[in-house]
């Protein structure tokens, strides 16, 4: 089986069909969302639409998910983006909201693989996992051999055999023994100064993962930001890819 893992995809419609057509070229079976389908960019409905009619084998919520889904005062959100959850909050259906808010923080599939948004220890809490130290926490209650996760918008990978070790990747091929923790990027918002979106082709026979990088249209969608009336420094950092 052939999986495209993808997420922290924010409302960027561009982004995301571009990488669903990059997807369908590498001749994905089904697909797994790390969360964060909404909050920054300026078609959260159209994105959230478009999530749901793929074949997903599992989604799991985001903190941006979490919060367009309920009405409670944001918490620990920079104005930028307490703006644009609070705009998107308003761009949802009842129905919508229902859906995001009864995802789950973290799923596995099969034996083999978990998926979570941030972190596995406390996935309701949205820590960050940047370094070897917090990815060793993590990996402490990691049950399987693969975890795929986002958050940080930095396509990082993490490996443990005896001793930890991570960095960027571009393919890995998975050893008997080891633990890998793996976040796919960013479709909608990268942050590791590449504006090219990311996501991952996992292949299950092979026990490999390729990390994808592509173009998209960063002008529409900067247009679609200002003209919602959202920050302009939402639209101006998806040129920089901070």
């Amino acid at each position: 089986m052939k999986y495209a893992v993808l997420g922290d995809i924010h409302g960027n419609l561009e982004a995301l069909n571009a990488v669903l057509e990059k997807a369908e070229e590498c001749g994905v079976d089904k697909y797994m969302c790390i969360g964060d389908i909404v909050g920054y960019n300026a078609n959260p409905r159209e994105c959230l639409e478009l999530v749901r009619s793929l074949d997903l084998e599992v989604v799991t919520k985001g903190n941006h998910d979490e919060q367009a889904s309920q009405d409670v005062k944001l918490v620990g959100f920079n104005p930028q983006a307490a703006m644009a959850i609070e705009w998107t909050r308003d761009q949802l259906s009842e129905e919508q909201r229902a859906w995001l808010a009864a995802l789950p923080y973290r799923q596995t599939v099969g034996t083999k693989v978990t998926v979570v948004h941030a972190t596995l220890d406390m996935p309701h809490m949205w820590g960050y996992i940047f370094d070897k130290l917090s990815a060793g926490v993590c990996l402490g209650y990691q049950f399987t051999q693969v975890c795929f996760f986002g958050h940080t918008h930095v396509p990082l990978a993490f490996e443990k055999y005896g001793d930890i070790v991570g960095g960027k990747y571009e393919e890995i091929v998975f050893q008997p023994g080891h633990k890998y923790l793996i976040n796919v990027g960013s479709v909608g918002q990268p942050r590791d100064g590449d504006p090219r979106s990311a996501f991952v082709v996992y292949s299950s026979e092979d026990r490999k993962v390729c990390l994808h990088r592509l173009e998209y249209d960063i002008k529409a969608t900067q247009k679609k930001i200002l003209d919602a009336g959202l920050p302009e420094r939402l639209a101006q950092r998806l040129a920089l890819g901070r």
